[in-house]
């Protein structure tokens, strides 16, 4: 056995961990594996996970795109997010970023909303050659195995709405960082009647030709939101929930989390 350390309080909010339970269909066993995973990782990732300035450090993805999780969730319980290329560039984004924004995301998810997992929508019709530049398969990788396998967050469906010059480049590179799994999951639109097929009018924002408010007033609020002493305070709380990997069997590391990106196999030669 091992010990977890995590904040000095030793405490988590119970509505936060009964949230973790929902993600996890009610399973106490992969509920505890996914919140190691998340307490290792932190360890692991440090470049996802570590020393948010949340208030600052997304000035340059604000600039290329918009970034919402709409307020009404679909039918079956699912929350939609919602990403659309603004078809302006910025020399100082770069791709983590993103990824560091949707964690971020995530975190106040888990904290304060109880539904049964996300679709995520891409609105790829204005992404610029510069943007494509700097896609990166291994931070795409790396971001969705912490985002599904670490914080438990259930993806339900990709959509990429195509239209771009760029899209077969978006959707090979996109495509490499995702697993298997996630790739079955992948549904391209060349158009947005073939969207609304999947998803009602009623829940989009007014950008993609729904009747909810507009994707820039809602990425405000939301950035509002995260960006609040209180959800800063737990995310820095979250910061610190590492694991103490001295009391884990070398085995058993070796079993859970060799494949994870960032970690290595330790070898024992006799």
């Amino acid at each position: 056995m091992y010990k977890m350390v995590t904040h000095p309080r030793n405490n988590l909010d119970p509505e936060y961990l009964e949230r973790w339970l929902i993600y996890n269909k009610g399973s106490i066993e992969r509920t505890k594996q996914r919140f190691d995973r998340l307490c290792t990782c932190t360890n692991l990732m440090p470049e996802f996970l570590q020393n948010f300035d949340v208030k600052n450090e997304f000035k340059s993805l604000f600039v290329i795109q918009d970034t919402c999780v709409m307020p009404k969730p679909t039918t079956d319980n699912y929350r939609l997010i919602i990403t659309k290329a603004s078809g302006l560039d910025d020399n100082d984004f770069k791709f983590i970023d993103y990824y560091r924004y949707l964690i971020v995301l995530g975190h106040y998810m888990l904290c304060n909303d109880y539904c049964h997992g996300y679709e995520m929508i891409a609105d790829s019709r204005t992404i610029t050659m510069n943007i494509v530049k700097k896609f990166n398969p291994i931070i795409i990788h790396k971001a969705m195995t912490l985002l599904v396998e670490a914080m438990g967050q259930r993806m339900k469906k990709i959509h990429l709405i195509s239209g771009s010059k760029f899209f077969e480049a978006v959707l090979m590179l996109f495509k490499q960082g995702l697993s298997a799994k996630l790739r079955q999951r992948v549904i391209v639109h060349p158009n947005m009647e073939s969207l609304y097929e999947h998803v009602p009018k009623e829940l989009l924002p007014e950008e993609l030709g729904g009747t909810e408010k507009s994707m820039k007033e809602l990425a405000v609020q939301n950035f509002e939101a995260v960006s609040t002493e209180e959800h800063i305070g737990k995310l820095k709380l979250m910061e610190e929930a590492t694991t103490d990997e001295s009391c884990r069997l070398q085995c058993k590391f070796n079993e859970e989390y060799s494949g994870m990106p960032g970690s290595f196999k330790t070898l024992c030669v006799d």
